[in-house]
């Protein structure tokens, strides 16, 4: 196997790119709502054709862009795809130093809302498949970039969209990388990379209370109001089950002999395990 190796004056002068453009990319107002993330996708696509990566923007909705760029492998492995966002949540200036969609480079930070959530990792995706292309590495699977919509609001307008419109594009990966799933390192070694099956889902109640008018003079027991906090009280005591799925089995069996005794023996069991109380508590505390 051949090793690429690149130079420490080439690895600074990337770094600076990078900075520049995070700095540039932290300017574009990505807000969900409204998105407006068509700006953002452009500014990637931009980047991208100079190198001479022939870049897709899908607009799912007025304003809504995704961005979709493929490098070729010679088709051994399966494709990889990098995964970003391109939107943000609102910034509350009342909590903010700077300007949030200033890209201000300051005390050896770059300051704007997104720079870790995420379009920090957006920037090192685009970077490490620039540098895939300027190095000529020859690659074994393609390397999907992807940049999505509306990721801070469910997803609708981007990867939901690109699924179920564009399947083709992606159906063939074998792996995706984003922002969770975390990469754990010990003393400057990888101990172990996690793998994220699934995420937590909103489950939406509309809670309708029925009883007899009255004046609040004279509140009665079974008002309507009284009944919506009873049921709210019950809805903040329901304990949730644990329920363990075979890819996490399998995955916290994998990481037993890196845990301590007994918690190790625990691990390669789980399911078993999940059934102490006092276990559970300590395993779902955080």
């Amino acid at each position: 196997m051949k090793n690429y190796e690149v130079s420490s004056s080439d690895w600074k002068a990337f770094e600076e790119e990078a900075v520049s453009l995070l700095s540039q990319y932290l300017q574009i107002d990505t807000t969900n709502p409204p998105g407006n993330e068509i700006q953002a996708a452009r500014f990637l696509k931009e980047v991208l054709n100079r190198e001479g990566i022939e870049a897709q923007i899908f607009e799912s909705a007025p304003g809504r862009g995704n961005i979709y760029a493929r490098l070729k492998g010679d088709g051994s492995k399966k494709p990889l795809i990098l995964l970003s966002h391109l939107d943000v949540v609102p910034a509350d200036l009342r909590y903010w130093s700077v300007e949030p969609f200033s890209g201000m480079i300051k005390d050896g930070y770059i300051w704007g809302r997104g720079a870790i959530d995420m379009k920090g990792m957006g920037i090192l995706e685009l970077m490490t498949v620039l540098i895939l292309k300027r190095q000529g590495v020859p690659l074994k699977g393609d390397v999907i970039f992807m940049g999505t919509a509306d990721e801070e609001a469910g997803g609708v307008y981007g990867a939901g969209y690109m699924v179920q419109e564009h399947f083709d594009l992606v159906k063939d990966a074998g792996a995706v990388l984003n922002e969770f799933g975390w990469i754990y390192v010990r003393s400057g070694q990888v101990e172990h990379y996690g793998v994220a099956v699934s995420e937590k889902t909103p489950f939406w109640l509309r809670l309708t209370a029925v009883s007899t008018p009255g004046h609040g003079s004279m509140p009665r027991a079974d008002s309507s109001v009284n009944k919506l906090i009873r049921a709210l009280h019950r809805i903040i005591d329901y304990q949730t089950p644990v329920k363990v799925v075979p890819e996490v089995q399998s995955f916290y069996a994998d990481l037993a002999d890196l845990a301590p005794s007994p918690v190790r023996e625990k691990l390669r069991d789980l399911k078993s395990a999940l059934q102490d109380p006092a276990f559970v508590a300590e395993f779902t505390r955080n």
